[in-house]
């Protein structure tokens, strides 16, 4: 099913998780407008949002800076999320962390997916015959979130975990989502998205990014050259589904100097498009 996953070699990826806050989520203002709207919801979410966005155990001083909502809300969620299990809070010190219940919404997310039923054991191929990182990855708003990951059996330049999000515009499975949006809708996420650069080669002129876009349609492959990370070099292909709608992205991520683009284009380019492209058969497109 994937024919030249047999003639490879070696690699990995990175980059800092995004802070998610309510400012941040797709069409937040509009939705607020609406009389269904929670916005006691909307502040739990805020709090958990900190917590992923820190990755520790969190004050409730901290807790307030980062979700940016009023002291008295923050301790009211805190204790709620608490005495559901969901948080914990240290004798000693009184600092609140993620509990392990919270595993159970990934757990399910990832059990009842069609996508990442198909796509693991392809991955999982891959992974085994290059001995490199590989990736699936989903589009959040102007993010792409690693939903899914085999690491490489080599020493890495940087790591990263399921669950982290990446901008779209300067990493390899973004643009490979990008690319095969509707130009309106590309733009839009564009102008939504912060377009700081994070390394020297990171692009961020929206023109820039959709020529690189355009190059991915004609290629079929998205390149990025150390712009999320330095020492990062990933190639990545879309995936399509039953409606033919670009749904993910695979990644294969290798370090430089042990890879070079061109060495990364002539061996890992066919590699992540062939298993893009068996993912996307498997459910349904074409």
């Amino acid at each position: 099913m994937l024919n030249g996953l047999r003639s490879l070699s070696r690699g990995e990826a990175p980059l800092d998780a995004i802070e998610i806050t309510a400012d941040r989520v797709p069409g937040r203002k509009d939705k607020a407008m609406d009389g269904r709207f929670l916005g006691s919801v909307e502040k739990t979410f805020q709090v958990l949002s900190a917590f992923n966005a820190k990755r520790k155990p969190l004050s409730l001083t901290e807790v307030v800076r980062l979700s940016g909502i009023e002291k008295s809300a923050a301790q009211r969620v805190l204790y709620t999320l608490r005495a559901l299990g969901y948080l914990r809070q240290a004798e000693a010190t009184r600092l609140y962390s993620l509990s392990a219940r919270m595993l159970e919404f990934g757990a399910s997310y990832i059990a009842s997916s069609r996508l990442h039923e198909i796509a693991g054991p392809i991955l999982e191929a891959v992974n085994a015959s290059c001995e490199e990182t590989v990736n699936l990855t989903e589009r959040e708003g102007e993010d792409v979130v690693y939903v899914l990951r085999y690491p490489s059996r080599h020493v890495v330049s940087v790591d990263l975990s399921t669950g982290s999000r990446l901008p779209i515009f300067c990493t390899a499975p973004g643009r490979a989502i990008l690319a095969n949006l509707p130009e309106e809708e590309a733009r839009r996420i564009l102008a939504a998205s912060d377009l700081r650069s994070h390394t020297p080669n990171t692009k961020t002129d929206p023109d820039e990014i959709l020529e690189a876009c355009a190059r991915v349609r004609t290629h079929g492959y998205s390149l990025s050259n150390q712009e999320a990370f330095i020492g990062d070099i990933s190639v990545s292909a879309p995936v399509f589904g039953e409606d033919g709608a670009v749904v993910a992205a695979i990644n294969i991520a290798v370090p430089w100097p042990r890879w070079s683009v061109e060495r990364v284009e002539a061996e890992l380019a066919p590699v992540v498009v062939g298993a893009a492209q068996a993912v996307s058969k498997a459910l349904g497109q074409g």
